[in-house]
């Protein structure tokens, strides 16, 4: 699926706020400069040109924003310590929070300092946000979350294209799709040399201990209770249990799991290494920053990825892989669970801190319009939620929305695709729009609130190649589908379009994501009652990208194969196999060593024994040349010699 345009509403209002920044002009003398330190391309199009008009309208400041970037936590916080440089805020990663807690480089935020944040964000990354603690550097230990607010988050999965690797190793693309559902996948020699692995201490290190521990998850799933042993999956019910909502379940899986996952001692880092250089036996190499792009061009056919980069790899590889024809990349968070990762917002202690601003900036972030903005931008998922990002995700995935609007293919520029809109609708304005309760008509056409053309079934318009449906879907919405004027389920919907398809190709195959984690308690509105389907829950998801895969071996229970849906928000049923990697603290040495050690030879052992057998054939080529050479020398000397007993035998 081709990812879509932002929300119209989102878009308006970034234009708004950018229309104020550009009336504001130049700050005067004695303004506000509000220190910004983030990594790079990591923020908003137009957010902090929208922020420092916002700052003026709304609270009568004249705030310049000063953004720079930084590349890796490590560089950030060494040259912070240095003292050359202050910044009112900066965005580390979670682990590094905790490290400049501990080191009492952080102001705390005020409780109510950011209203918007506390409204919006996910109540399931907020929870963990408070289950990380750190001494803030005092003694006394504290969560995090008293000292950052939260921008972006994620997971650590594998990407993998299973066409290329079925290809390249005989394989079956099905059993790929099975494999990559378990990291002892990544060690298996049938898919040597097929991968490359994140050149990150603490990203590969997370995948070692998920490899060398994996018996000990096993064993704390079974103690649990919460999951089913043949399948991995956890039981109906078993949600709450699991991640110890209520506090009241200090021996709950989650914690059992976030206790194996940070072991860094040094015998347990010593296993872990030794994992490592198997795996790294097993790999075409180490990559920062090129797989994401490796994948789309063919270079790898597996990858350890970020969500987010997963997405933006899926993305591409729809539209340009294979010369254009589009290939299909996946994602997947193994059965037995992974990293969550994110990332958040600090204020370090300084004498300069401009407080008040620098919590106004997260808050101004925090507005779910501003952070679907960042999300468009950046393609990562934000801790924030909220209407607007409910909105944003089902235009990106969500199959009613194709089957109710009229979506423009663009053939020359995929990334300009997007629904059809009135630009002009303003129903509160425009008195030629007549409601007609949740559409609006005008000139022929019938719209959705927001302005989106809706199906009419009219066919594809031969002129602009946009495709108006079979059937009119004037008047549906998410919660009830009106085909050619009859209301119905969006699960009859389904079963209508099934009847009427020619082939199983064209049969839909919607199933249902639960996100209650996500976005429970941001929304402006929710129903009292929620029922079991998406179309009377706003928290659940049709999705048409999940696949169930068959086990390809005797015994093996189904897994499911994902993409971009998956990728960017996992399934609620997963959230519990996720844990934090927190800081090392003092034994972060052993875990330097051990990569100093997987690192010493980037080249992985087949590299190594290729380079040594090209060096040796170098030598011996060398070897050879000079023997040549020598014997060649040797032979011309003689010869002039001879030549010269000739002569002056013919003298005499």
């Amino acid at each position: 699926m081709k990812r879509k345009a932002l929300k119209k509403a989102s878009l308006l209002l970034g234009m708004a706020l950018l229309s104020l920044a550009s009336c504001s002009g130049s700050a005067p003398d004695g303004s506000i400069n509000l220190r910004v330190l983030n990594c790079e391309d990591y923020i908003g199009d137009g957010v902090l040109e929208a922020f420092e008009a916002w700052e003026k309208e709304t609270n009568g400041k004249n705030v310049k924003v000063i953004y720079d970037t930084f590349d890796t936590n490590e560089t950030m916080l060494s040259s912070l310590k240095t003292g050359k440089s202050t910044y009112d805020l900066i965005c580390p990663s979670d682990y590094a929070i905790q490290k400049m807690m501990s080191s009492g480089m952080l102001e705390p935020f005020d409780e109510d300092g950011t209203p918007n944040y506390d409204a919006y964000a996910s109540p399931y990354l907020l929870k963990q946000m408070e289950l990380i603690t750190a001494d803030d550097g005092s003694g006394e230990v504290k969560p995090i979350a008293d000292y950052s607010r939260g921008y972006m988050w994620g997971t650590l999965g594998v990407l993998y294209n299973p066409e290329k690797v079925a290809s390249d190793k005989s394989l079956d693309p099905e059993e790929v799709k099975y494999d990559m559902a378990s990291w002892e996948a990544l060690w298996d020699p049938k898919y040597n040399l097929e991968m490359s692995v994140k050149d990150s201490m603490r990203d590969t290190y997370s995948v070692g201990i998920m490899k060398t521990y994996g018996e000990d998850i096993l064993k704390a799933m079974e103690e649990s209770g919460d999951f089913d042993m043949e399948t991995l999956s956890l039981l109906p019910g078993h949600y709450a249990h699991a991640l110890d909502l209520d506090g009241s379940n200090p021996d709950a899986y989650t914690h059992k799991l976030a206790a194996i996952f940070n072991r860094c001692d040094e015998p347990e880092v010593k296993e872990v290494e030794q994992a490592l250089m198997e795996l790294k036996a097993n790999v075409f190499g180490f990559e920062v920053d090129s797989g994401k792009d490796d994948i789309v061009k063919g270079l790898v056919g597996i990858n350890l990825a970020w969500s987010g980069d997963a997405v933006y790899s899926m993305e591409r590889g729809d539209n340009e892989g294979n010369n254009g024809e589009g290939i299909s990349i996946y994602y997947s968070i193994p059965k037995t669970g992974g990293n969550i990762w994110f990332d958040g917002w600090v204020m370090p202690k300084s004498s300069s801190l401009h407080k008040e601003e620098a919590q106004e900036f997260v808050d101004f972030l925090s507005l779910p319009e501003v952070a679907a903005m960042g999300m468009d931008t950046i393609g990562y998922t934000s801790f924030i939620a909220g209407d607007t990002i409910l909105d944003l995700i089902r235009q990106w995935y969500d199959p009613r929305t194709y089957a109710m609007y009229v979506y423009h293919d663009d053939p020359e520029d995929w990334e300009e695709s997007d629904f059809v809109y009135d630009e002009s609708i303003d129903p509160s304005l425009e008195e030629d729009y007549v409601d007609h309760g949740d559409y609006y008509s005008h000139g022929g056409n019938f719209y959705s609130p927001a302005g989106i053309l809706l199906q009419d079934g009219s066919g594809e318009d031969k002129e602009t190649g946009d495709d108006h449906g079979s059937h009119s879907m004037v008047g549906s919405t998410y919660e009830q589908a009106v085909v050619d004027g009859v209301p119905m389920g969006w699960e009859a919907y389904q079963e209508l379009i099934n009847s009427e398809a020619e082939s199983e190709d064209d049969e839909l195959a919607w199933s249902v994501r639960d996100l209650t984690y996500m976005f429970e308690g941001t929304l402006e509105e929710a129903p009292a009652t929620l029922g079991g389907i998406p179309d009377s829950n706003p928290y659940l998801f049709y999705t048409d990208e999940i696949e169930t895969i068959a086990s390809p071996y005797e015994g093996g229970a189904e897994v499911q194969a994902g993409r971009e849906f998956f990728a960017q928000y996992p399934e609620q049923d997963l959230i519990p196999k996720l844990a934090v990697m927190k800081d090392y603290g003092y034994n972060n040495k052993y875990v330097l060593s051990m990569w100093e050690n997987v690192k010493g030879n980037n080249l992985p052992i087949w590299g190594v024994v290729m380079f040594s057998i090209l060096l040796l054939a170098l030598l011996a080529f060398l070897l050879a040349f000079v023997i040549m050479k020598a014997r060649t020398k040797a032979i011309k000397v003689a010869r002039r010699k001879e030549a010269a007993k000739r002569i002056a035998g013919i003298r005499k």
